[in-house]
């Protein structure tokens, strides 16, 4: 035992010191790109439209200490950190946009089918002073729908 531990240190040996890298040759300039791929790019483009809503997240009903009200739902709005903000969106439509698994008419469209389903609603009141709004919808939403996406339009507008 003695004799495997003395050899360990005299099987290390120093390392050798890495040589400098040679300095890297200097690139030839790049060829410049003729007009006509400049063209054939810009014409793939597709003109993005911006969306026409505002993102917010359903986070509760409104409720007291013992009971909770399903008719009045709590939205949390992205980007309203103050009371203020929160004002802008009073009187605004509000849509829950989700899927079904079963595919039924699109209305006006008999012959179209779609499992894209909406619950529609308008915000009412503030809530609190950090931006959160109250809304009411048609049919009051699931518990399920809870954390998920409601797109609050920029519609009627009051300004």
């Amino acid at each position: 035992m003695a004799d495997t531990q003395a050899a360990k240190p005299a099987a290390a040996a120093p390392k050798a010191a890495k040589a400098p890298k040679a300095a890297k040759a200097a690139k030839a300039p790049k060829a410049e790109k003729t007009a006509d791929a400049a063209t054939k790019v810009s014409a793939k483009k597709y003109k993005r439209h911006g969306r026409l809503f505002a993102k917010a997240v359903f986070t509760g009903y409104k409720r007291g200490l013992r009971n909770q009200h399903e008719n009045h739902a709590i939205l949390k709005i992205e980007g309203a950190r103050r009371k203020e903000h929160g004002e802008f969106y009073v009187g605004k439509r509000c849509v829950y946009v989700y899927k079904a698994q079963t595919k039924k008419c699109v209305p006006q469209h008999p012959d179209r089918k779609t499992r894209v389903r909406a619950v529609w609603g308008k915000v009412t009141r503030i809530h609190g002073n950090t931006g959160s709004v109250r809304a009411r919808f048609n049919r009051n939403l699931p518990g399920h729908a809870m954390g998920h996406r409601i797109r609050i339009m920029l519609y009627p507008s009051r300004i």
